[in-house]
């Protein structure tokens, strides 16, 4: 019998491994952690291992809280005034408005810290959660998303490759992670691998397209400065038409991917 995967058992497994100890940082990742976020991350990579293996395995489990926490403490650090400068999150006042800037820039680094505590607890002797770990902190690092968190700060967009860079790897990589890690945990083959992330790096980039058209009032750099809303919408249409081509080439049942695509695509402009 399949799992049922709700944002409510996502929650179940976060509240695992929260630290005990209630001090002012810990508060704040429990505020920022829990302040209404959709979990689309963690559910894509519980689902794409329940597709490939029949089960959520522990592997996935804990690989969903990693990514989690990393998403989590990328939020916060990208709503500082030094970033983006953002008072609101989801509707609630943003952890430095909440907590003040010092805490929420520990409560980043906690909660960073904590999702590599979290990935050398499982399995590491099994080669797909292995895989799994280095591929989840290389799409988050360096060359992911920092990196796509700095083109977004300190390059212009001049062309469609420009905006492409930003989106695939700011908003991107992170869901390359969920798709790619679930496969790895899943067991999938090194092929199907990498139609998983061809899948992953096109959701990321159709899911900042919508982004943009949403917030084309506020959004200092986006698709916008390259297409025409008319024309982005139809790129973002055949991104997803793409995408779900790519999930029926795979030999697995892989309509969560395929309503997560589709809902982004039918998210009001």
């Amino acid at each position: 019998m399949k799992t049922s995967i709700t944002t409510e058992y996502v929650d179940e497994l976060l509240r695992k491994y929260l630290p005990k100890n209630c001090d002012k940082v810990v508060q704040a990742m429990e505020y920022s952690l829990f302040s209404g976020g959709k979990r689309i991350r963690p559910m894509l990579l519980l689902a794409t291992c329940q597709a490939v293996s029949g089960k959520i395995n522990d592997s996935a489990k804990t690989m969903a809280v990693v990514l989690e926490f990393i998403h989590t403490y990328s939020l916060i650090h990208d709503d500082l005034p030094c970033m983006d400068n953002d008072d609101l999150r989801r509707g609630k006042r943003s952890c430095h408005m909440q907590y003040g800037e010092a805490t929420a820039v520990l409560a980043g680094d906690a909660l960073l810290n904590l999702a590599a505590e979290i990935a050398f607890s499982g399995p590491l002797g099994n080669k797909n959660y292995a895989r799994a770990c280095q591929y989840m902190f290389a799409m988050s690092g360096i060359n992911g998303m920092v990196h796509g968190q700095s083109l977004d700060l300190f390059t212009e967009t001049k062309s469609v490759e420009d905006a492409e860079a930003v989106a695939l790897h700011k908003t991107g990589d992170l869901i390359r992670a969920a798709i790619v890690c679930g496969a790895f945990c899943g067991g999938a083959s090194d092929e199907q691998i990498k139609i998983f992330d061809e899948i992953a790096s096109k959701l990321g980039i159709c899911y900042q397209v919508v982004d943009d058209m949403l917030d084309a009032d506020k959004c200092e750099k986006s698709f916008l400065d390259i297409y025409s809303e008319r024309d982005l919408k139809i790129f973002a249409a055949k991104l997803t038409a793409k995408i779900i081509e790519l999930c029926d080439s795979l030999p697995y049942n892989l309509e969560y991917v395929k309503e997560i695509v589709n809902k982004n695509l039918s998210r009001k402009f």
